[in-house]
């Protein structure tokens, strides 16, 4: 662990953030699987969260073993999607986080700027 880098930072705030946007994707869009989870998570961050498999399946475990989501699997041709959908409580646990990280961050622009 070198706290020294940006790299370490950036990993950090990434694992978080991750969760967050994906509830945030399920919150706004309903239902999603993972690649398009993958790719909106990317576009709602403008590019700073960039999940990849070895991320995003272990939160969207974590997800569903705690029953934040969802998953009912679709046939899609000869395959079989997995699609997330927010429980009641994965619907309460996005608003708690977006309340804490819309109290957070201008505390964050306040500490950077000093």
């Amino acid at each position: 662990m070198d706290l020294t880098t940006e790299s370490y930072w950036r990993k950090l705030i990434n694992q978080g953030l991750i969760r967050f946007f994906v509830l945030k994707v399920l919150y706004k869009d309903k239902e999603s699987y993972g690649y398009r989870l993958v790719k909106r998570v990317e576009q709602l961050s403008e590019g700073t969260c960039r999940p990849t498999e070895s991320t995003i399946y272990p939160a969207l475990d974590q997800l569903y073993r705690e029953k934040y989501v969802v998953v009912t699997e679709v046939a899609v041709g000869s395959r079989v999607r997995k699609v997330y959908t927010l429980t009641d409580k994965g619907k309460s646990a996005y608003r708690a986080a977006a309340k804490s990280y819309g109290e957070i961050i201008p505390l964050l622009r306040e500490a950077i700027m000093l």
